[in-house]
C-alpha cells in the first residue's frame, strides 16, 4: 500500500480546502446580509423612535406651560436665560439646544466640536444610544432635543445577539454540511486516486472501475486509456529486451565458439581457420546491421527535408543494388511525382524489396506496380497468415518462427516508422502460399 511522502503530508486536503471555502463564503455572505439588514433596521427604527420622542417632548403647551401671556421673543428669552423652565417641563433629563446654545446637558454628552450632521441623529455613548430630534417652536425657531433611547438600545442589543447567534449557528451548520458535500463530491476523486496508488510495475493490469457520473467516467476512461498505453509500452519493452538479448546471444555465442576453435585448431588446420574467420565476419556483420537498424528505430525526431521528384527514378536506383541477384524485377504502371524524402523513401523501398526476396525463395519474380499515387511491391512467396498481419510491423517479429530465415525482424518496423514520418499509409494484402503485396499510398499534394 502506498504511503504518503513528507511533501504529500505537507499538502492540504482538497476536502478541507473546499470545506473552508464554502464555510468562509457562507460566513461572509451572511455577515454582509445581516449588516445590511441592521442598517435598514436602524434607519427604520430611528424614524419610528424619533416620532415617538417628538410626541413625548412636543411643546404643545406642556413644555412652555404658564408662558401663554408672553410674546414669542419673551418666551425664547425666558428659555435661554432661565433653565428652571426646562427643568420643570417634560424636557427634564433631556439635552436641549436652541440656536446653537446648549440649554441642558444632564449627561455631559456635548463637547467642543460635537457635530450633529442630520436630524434625527443617532449617537452611541457608553453602550447606550441617544436620539436627537428637531422640534420647531414659536414659528421659525428650531429646538434640538436629545436623550437616551433605552428601548432602541435594548432592541439593537437583542438584534445583535440574535445576529451573532445566527451567524455562528449558520457557519457551524455550513461547516458540517460543506464537509459532507465536499466528501461526497470528491469521493470519486479519492477513489480514483486510491486505485491509481495500487498500480505498480507488478500490477499494471489494474484499472479504475466504472464511475457513477459522466464527468468522472470521462476522467477514469482517459486514465484507463493511458494505463493501457503504458502497459502496452511496458510489454513491448519487455519483449524488446528479450528479443535483443536473444538476437545478440546467438551471434555472440557463434563468435565465442569459433574463437575457441581458432585457439585449439586454427594454427594447424587452415580449413578451420577460414571457416572461423568467415563465420565471425558474418556474425559481426549481422550485429552491425542490427545495431544500425536499432539506431534508426530509436533516433530522435528531426525535421525532414521534403523535395519533389519522380517516384520511378528512386525505385530504379534502389533496384540497381540487386543487379547481381537472381531475382527478376518488373516495374509496371505510370510514373508520378511525390513530395517526400529520397533518402528515407529509398530505405523503405529497400526494406520491402529485400523482404520480398527473402520470403520468395522459389518464385523469383517481384512486381513493382505504380498506380493512383501508390506503389505496390508484390511477391509470390510464402504469404502471411491473416492473424499475423497486424504483428509483422512490430519490432523483432518474425513470420518465420523457426528462424530458418536470417533476419532481425526489424526491417518492417523501420519501414512503418519512416512511412509515418513521410505521411505514407502502408497496408498489406497476403494469402498463404500465394504471396504478399505491400501497398504504399502517397498523399496527392504535388
Amino acid at each position: 500500500m502506498a504511503t504518503l511522502s513528507e511533501k504529500e503530508k505537507n499538502k492540504k486536503s482538497a476536502v478541507f480546502n473546499q470545506t473552508f471555502i464554502i464555510t468562509f463564503t457562507t460566513f461572509l455572505l451572511l455577515s454582509i446580509m445581516i449588516l445590511a439588514l441592521r442598517i435598514i433596521v436602524i434607519d427604520t427604527s430611528i424614524d419610528t423612535y424619533a416620532h415617538m420622542f417628538i410626541n413625548e417632548v412636543s411643546p404643545s403647551g406642556s413644555i412652555l406651560k404658564g408662558t401663554s401671556e408672553l410674546d414669542n421673543q419673551d418666551i425664547i428669552d425666558r428659555l435661554l436665560n432661565d433653565n428652571d423652565v426646562i427643568k420643570k417641563s417634560l424636557l427634564a433629563n433631556k439635552i436641549v439646544i436652541i440656536d446653537g446654545k446648549v440649554l441642558s446637558d444632564p449627561y455631559n454628552l456635548i463637547y467642543d466640536g460635537f457635530t450633529i450632521n442630520k436630524l434625527p441623529f443617532l449617537y452611541k455613548h457608553q453602550d447606550y444610544y441617544y436620539i436627537f430630534v428637531a422640534i420647531q417652536i414659536l414659528g421659525s425657531k428650531l429646538m434640538i432635543v436629545g436623550g437616551p433611547a433605552f428601548e432602541f438600545t435594548a432592541f439593537i442589543k437583542t438584534f445583535d445577539r440574535i445576529a451573532i447567534i445566527t451567524i455562528f449557528l449558520a457557519s457551524l451548520s455550513s461547516l458540517f454540511i460543506s464537509y459532507f458535500l465536499s466528501r461526497n463530491i470528491l469521493r470519486p476523486v479519492i477513489s480514483i486516486s486510491k486505485h491509481i496508488s495500487e498500480i505498480n510495475i507488478n500490477n499494471l493490469e489494474h484499472r479504475i472501475p466504472e464511475q457513477k457520473t459522466i464527468e468522472y467516467e470521462i476522467i477514469s476512461n482517459k486514465i484507463n486509456s493511458m494505463l493501457d498505453r503504458i502497459q502496452y509500452g511496458y510489454e513491448i519493452q519487455k519483449q524488446f529486451i528479450s528479443d535483443v538479448s536473444h538476437e545478440l546471444r546467438t551471434p555472440l555465442t557463434s563468435i565465442s565458439g569459433y574463437v575457441k576453435m581458432l585457439k585449439r585448431w586454427g594454427t594447424r588446420d587452415e580449413g578451420v581457420l577460414i571457416e572461423s574467420i568467415e563465420s565471425i565476419e558474418r556474425s559481426t556483420n549481422y550485429l552491425k546491421d542490427m545495431i544500425e537498424k536499432l539506431l534508426i528505430l530509436n533516433e530522435p525526431e528531426t525535421e525532414i527535408e521534403f523535395e519533389e521528384f519522380n517516384i520511378k527514378r528512386v525505385v530504379e536506383k534502389v533496384l540497381k543494388l540487386y543487379d547481381n541477384s537472381d531475382y527478376n524485377f518488373y516495374i509496371r504502371g505510370e510514373d508520378f511525382k511525390v513530395k517526400s524524402s529520397k533518402e528515407y523513401l529509398s530505405i523503405i523501398f529497400k526494406i520491402f524489396i529485400e523482404n520480398a526476396m527473402k520470403y520468395s525463395p522459389e518464385n523469383k519474380n517481384i512486381d513493382i506496380i505504380m498506380k493512383d499515387y501508390s506503389i505496390i511491391i508484390k511477391d509470390n512467396g510464402i504469404g502471411i497468415a491473416e492473424d499475423k498481419k497486424e504483428k509483422i510491423f512490430e519490432r523483432f517479429y518474425k513470420e518465420d518462427s523457426a528462424r530458418t530465415t536470417k533476419s532481425h525482424g526489424l526491417g518492417l518496423s523501420i519501414a512503418k516508422k519512416l512511412g509515418d514520418k513521410l505521411n505514407i499509409n502502408i497496408e498489406v494484402e497476403s494469402k498463404l502460399n500465394e504471396g504478399s503485396s505491400f501497398i504504399l499510398q502517397f498523399k496527392n499534394d504535388v
